[in-house]
């Protein structure tokens, strides 16, 4: 069998259509890669210059195959249905070895660390529950590394991209969901429970590094170990209630209130009959609604701060901070 041609400059990425994946197109196609736009979804997408879409149905692994033949750099940031997370990730690992790609960029989480606190580094595991997501991307990064470390496979690398809190034009939640809230008035500044640092990064920020990191892997591989693991968090990690009034200065709106305690807890009490009143349309209790819930005033409050020491080492440290990180970003009309 004839072998399929590959160029070094050849990358496909998977969730070519979402948030993180369609700017790490656009910045791939920017530093001179042929880009394969890896869409699951059949409608139009909108792609960089040089882009090229090509069907990537990841639960469908003849057409994964056919995605990643003749790629020499694969970068994975597709994001779907959590149940189907690490079997669409064996599929991608499947069709990459058949096709003979030698490199792997994947999008993993902080939620990998699942409720530590202090300072955190690659090397440590989770603590407490990560949750449903979380352990997704635990199970998915190790079967990642057992594809690099495979003994008959010695020209593989991979590199595990660990992003923090990602933000910016496009973000649901860490933008245009905050967005409404604060829009809405059902956003404050929660005082002590909100004091944690914010592990923020600019999506921009996370595709020039994927962008750099693939050009060096793809024109050094030799210099990269089988797997490299690094923490992607931006030079500032302001508290998250400075995020918070940072978020509402950009958006014009009012400075943000006090809000904790009883009143919080009121709101919170009403979350259930407030969300069944929005699906059904009904203008009731919509501040109640939007109220951060439990899990989220966990994160908010959890002292941590990831180390991106590594990163630093290898030259790829985020550079935009949360100023210019806003005045990038455009929000989703009301």
């Amino acid at each position: 069998m004839t072998a399929t041609p590959r160029d070094a400059r050849t990358v496909l990425v998977t969730g070519a259509a979402g948030f993180i994946g369609s700017v790490a197109a656009r910045d791939l196609a920017a530093v001179g890669f042929a880009v394969r736009a890896g869409i699951r979804r059949t409608q139009p997408a909108t792609l960089p210059p040089g882009a090229v879409a090509v069907p990537c149905d990841l639960a469908n692994p003849a057409a994964t195959r056919a995605a990643v033949a003749g790629a020499q750099v694969v970068v994975h940031a597709a994001y779907g249905d959590e149940r189907a997370m690490v079997s669409e990730c064996r599929n991608l690992l499947a069709a990459m070895s058949a096709a003979r790609v030698p490199s792997l960029i994947y999008l993993s989480s902080i939620a990998v660390y699942g409720e530590r606190t202090g300072i955190v580094d690659e090397t440590m595991g989770a603590a407490g529950s990560p949750g449903a997501y979380g352990d997704g991307k635990i199970a998915c990064e190790a079967f990642v590394r057992a594809w690099a470390q495979d003994p008959a496979a010695p020209e593989r690398r991979v590199l595990i991209l660990r992003p923090g809190i990602v933000y910016g034009t496009g973000s649901v939640f860490w933008t245009d969901k905050l967005a409404e809230r604060i829009r809405a008035g059902a956003w404050g500044d929660f005082g002590p429970a909100a004091s944690g640092p914010a592990a923020l990064v600019h999506v921009d920020d996370v595709a020039a590094m994927v962008a750099m990191a693939a050009r060096w892997i793809a024109l050094a591989p030799h210099e990269w170990p089988a797997v490299t693991t690094l923490n992607v968090v931006g030079p500032e990690t302001p508290s998250w209630n400075v995020y918070f009034s940072a978020l509402a200065e950009r958006l014009g709106a009012r400075p943000l209130r006090r809000l904790g305690g009883l009143r919080l807890g009121f709101r919170q009490s009403l979350a259930v009959p407030a969300k069944i009143c929005r699906r059904l349309r009904l203008p009731l209790f919509r501040r109640a609604a939007l109220a951060p819930t439990p899990p989220e005033m966990a994160i908010f409050g959890r002292d941590v701060t990831y180390s991106t020491g590594a990163a630093k080492g290898r030259g790829l440290a985020p550079r935009i901070g949360l100023r210019d990180g806003l005045a990038r970003t455009e929000f989703k009309p009301r």
